[in-house]
């Protein structure tokens, strides 16, 4: 199918209103002067112009010690072409009669670039956050106190040579953790494609720009800053990788680490414990055939725990709970019905965790000795940027960011006795336009070939009749999932939507929320078994009378975009397809990537067979 322009020359139009013309779309010497191109350049302004200027989201929830202030990262835009600016906020809880009052945040950060991450001093006194307020892109701490009026201070006087991107208070308050990243290294996948903000060395344009493998500098390392002494130094080893920490006690840190930094060196991690007096690494837990992520350890410091994952991105791993010894290195797993994505200690005993359960954001309690989970609360709604990520709250409780098909992000604060109340709504005259034209959402299951029950989220447009024109979105990963959010996660399935468009956000074997049977049921068959998942969506949709199986399409980027080159491999009912950062070549994929797939479970040559750009006569 080619996309066509608009213009005088309009010949007719497509089944939802939108005209089509006698020349492609690539052939418009710039696309921006299309009439098309303006349809949805004013589709978005009408969404997102009211909140220019404006706080329209939030994470990184972070609440004070007494319970009654919530420091959070907040999202603000100013055009559609730039990303958004971020500043940390801080807002008074409510309590008592106030607490279904809106509360008024108060920015508490400012300066030219982004400011995130809050944290509190355990004593409350002091909030730290990560700025690039010096270099764009060269993040460092900077504090407030809460007793003196003023802006926020270097937290190190010397800048350290590189991007922080963590850090953690001690529980005493008398030190930080800091986890810096060498210049240079590569993102997450899930942070986009390329590397972080590289060294500022004034070279000639012309001078070669020369690639190795890393030395010994050039990892994540770990720093210990003291804020009696103002000293800071180095704890981990040369050449060790940290990708995650925390503090094991007083005297101890425990850390997620690898030997290389690249991205797929991941996989590769160990569960270690380093002294910080003399920084030596004892090894906890090997690299194994899982992935560890969220590592965090009680109080004192006797048990640490961990999301075990099948895999995904390092930023956005989710599975079951394993508790450690941290004498006897011996391991627990804490069997569940939920995908964990967020692990915090209440005291030495008790967990408190988020995470999936099908398509549902759960909240639980862990009993670690007796192994007993209870259920706290849950939503259909999403409860974070991608998977729930709450904060505690000291008197029980927690707070989250929520959102859905038809609720903007708002914060709302969840009681120990499962009400939830919404504190900051980020609701705008956008929003309340955009709202009638979403229609309804639906959950909907199906069975897959080989009996597997398969879920996803079906949004139908507000007006028109079945049978409706079709898209399938496909999400990334494959180890991902869709939940409950705002404009159905992509923005392009609101305006699909709001132009007549049924859509199918589908979650196949592969996806999280499901347990580690369902999402390993993707290894080393990419292609296979999770391409009928999705294709036999389309059949249920279709029998019953919900799609039109002539107008069909499929959407989706990265692991979704290459189910969007492949699908149409396997069958002709497609009208349209749009791969966005697909992988068309597996072995190709496998030679010059970093991050090689696990889903090819070490077998890059078996599935050549489902490689779509194999089969491009099709």
């Amino acid at each position: 199918m080619t996309l066509r322009a608009l213009g005088n020359g309009d010949r007719g139009q497509n089944s939802c209103g939108i005209r089509n013309h006698d020349y492609p779309l690539a052939e418009v010497p710039d696309i921006a002067d299309s009439q098309i191109w303006k349809q949805v350049e004013g589709f978005f302004t009408k969404v997102h112009a009211p909140s220019f200027g404006q706080l329209s989201n939030a994470e990184d929830l972070a609440v004070s010690p007494d319970g009654t202030r919530l420091a959070f990262t907040g999202y603000i835009w100013s055009s559609l072409e730039d990303g958004p600016k971020t500043h940390v906020y801080i807002v008074d809880l409510p309590t008592g009669s106030n607490m279904s009052a809106d509360s008024v945040p108060m920015a508490a950060s400012h300066g030219p670039h982004n400011n995130k991450k809050p944290k509190w001093s355990p004593d409350g006194k002091t909030l730290v956050f990560l700025s690039d307020r010096i270099r764009a892109g060269q993040y460092q701490l900077f504090y407030l106190r809460s007793d003196r009026i003023g802006e926020a201070q270097p937290l190190v006087s010397e800048p350290l040579q590189g991007i922080i991107e963590d850090f953690s208070w001690s529980h005493d308050g008398s030190a930080i953790l800091i986890g810096l990243a060498a210049f240079g290294l590569p993102k997450s996948g899930f942070e986009g494609s390329g590397t972080l903000v590289d060294l500022d060395v004034s070279q000639s344009q012309w001078t070669p720009i020369v690639k190795t493998d890393h030395n010994a500098m050039d990892v994540r390392s770990l720093w210990l800053h003291d804020l009696q002494s103002h000293q800071t130094r180095r704890i981990s080893l040369p050449g060790r990788n940290i990708w995650r920490f925390a503090w094991c006690g007083p005297q101890d840190a425990v850390a997620i680490v690898s030997d290389r930094p690249g991205e797929g060196a991941y996989k590769e991690s160990s569960l270690v414990k380093i002294s910080l007096s003399d920084c030596v690494e004892h090894v906890m837990v090997e690299a194994g055939k899982y992935f560890m992520a969220q590592p965090t350890a009680s109080p004192s410091g006797s048990k640490v725990a961990f999301v075990e994952s099948v895999g995904g991105d390092r930023t956005k791993l989710a599975g079951c709970i394993v508790c450690v010894d941290s004498k006897t290195n011996k391991q627990t797993r804490i069997a569940s019905n939920v995908d964990i994505s967020s692990l915090e200690w209440v005291n030495e005993e008790t967990l408190f965790s988020m995470g999936l359960r099908n398509l549902t954001s759960v909240a639980v309690k862990v009993n670690v000795p007796t192994h007993e989970v209870r259920e706290l609360w849950s939503t259909g709604n999403a409860c974070g940027p991608s998977y729930p990520q709450p904060a505690g709250l000291p008197g029980g409780g927690f707070a989250v960011v929520r959102q859905g098909w038809e609720l903007q992000p708002e914060i709302g604060l969840v009681s120990e006795a499962g009400t939830y109340t919404r504190i900051l709504s980020f609701e705008d005259d956008g929003g309340r336009w955009l709202r009638p034209q979403l229609g309804q959402s639906h959950t909907v299951s199906w069975e897959s070939t080989d009996g597997l029950e398969i879920q996803g989220f079906l949004y139908l447009p507000p007006k028109g009749q079945k049978s409706y024109p079709l898209i399938l979105n496909v999400h990334g990963g494959p180890m991902s999932a869709f939940v409950d959010q705002w404009m159905g996660y992509r923005t392009w399935v609101a305006f699909l939507v709001a132009q007549g468009y049924a859509v199918l956000n589908a979650n196949p074997r592969g996806s999280l929320g499901r347990g580690r049977e369902f999402t390993q049921g993707v290894v080393g068959d990419v292609g296979g078994g999770d391409a009928a998942d999705l294709l036999g969506g389309l059949d249920h949709l279709v029998s019953s009378g919900v799609a039109d199986a002539s107008r069909l399409g499929v959407i989706g980027g990265s692991y979704g975009g290459f189910q969007s080159a492949w699908l149409t491999t396997l069958t002709n009912r497609f009208a349209a397809a749009i791969p966005i950062s697909p992988v068309n070549d597996w072995n190709l994929q496998w030679l010059s990537s970093d991050l090689r797939q696990r889903t090819l479970d070490n077998r890059p040559y078996d599935i050549e067979r489902r490689q779509p750009c194999n089969w491009w006569e099709k």
